[in-house]
């Protein structure tokens, strides 16, 4: 049986989980030194976080072997695809953190430019290529959600944006 690794969600319930636990009577858990900068553990080493930012790296993917891009769901022959619940009326800030105030998903997949609207394009699409049950994206749209949302506003878009550009153009098969 092929494990898994932890979706962001999942991460942050064992987290919880954790936090509470050590509210109870019994053993203290330590954490970090005050004053000392905190280190994200990817694959076995110890990292500092990206640009002095303490966040947490996008989640991981488990391997998914294709995507489609912003242009193959905004255009007009393809909106009929969205996979529900979302639409391509559906409000940006119903969904995730409020870059883009007044706008539906398909305008953010529509506009140009790089920045926080490549970002915004790539993440439209990274949605809709996750909850689609015609591609095999390997991240689930809530792990999309947390990764937009935990570098907006503020985080480094780039090393997000990277991530899912290379997830969203492997090519697409969704007709």
């Amino acid at each position: 049986m092929r494990s898994r690794p932890l979706s962001f969600l999942s991460l942050f319930v064992v987290m919880a989980a954790l936090v509470s636990l050590s509210a109870c009577d019994g053993p203290e858990v330590a954490g970090p030194d005050p004053g000392q900068p905190l280190y994200w553990v990817t694959d076995g080493h110890e990292e500092p976080p990206p640009d002095g930012h303490e966040e947490p790296p996008p989640p991981p993917h488990d391997g998914g072997t294709e995507g489609c891009t912003p242009g193959f769901w905004k255009a007009r022959q393809h909106l009929a695809l969205w996979p529900a619940p979302y639409t391509p009326g559906t409000a940006f800030a119903s969904v995730f953190e409020d870059a883009f105030p007044g706008m539906t998903l398909l305008n953010v997949a529509s506009l140009g430019g790089g920045g926080l609207n490549a970002l915004g394009r790539h993440t439209v699409a990274a949605l809709l290529n996750a909850q689609s049950t015609g591609v095999d994206y390997g991240m689930s749209a809530v792990d999309v959600i947390a990764a937009f949302n935990a570098v907006f506003p503020g985080g480094d878009y780039s090393a997000l944006l990277a991530q899912f550009v290379a997830l969203n153009e492997r090519g697409c098969t969704v007709e």
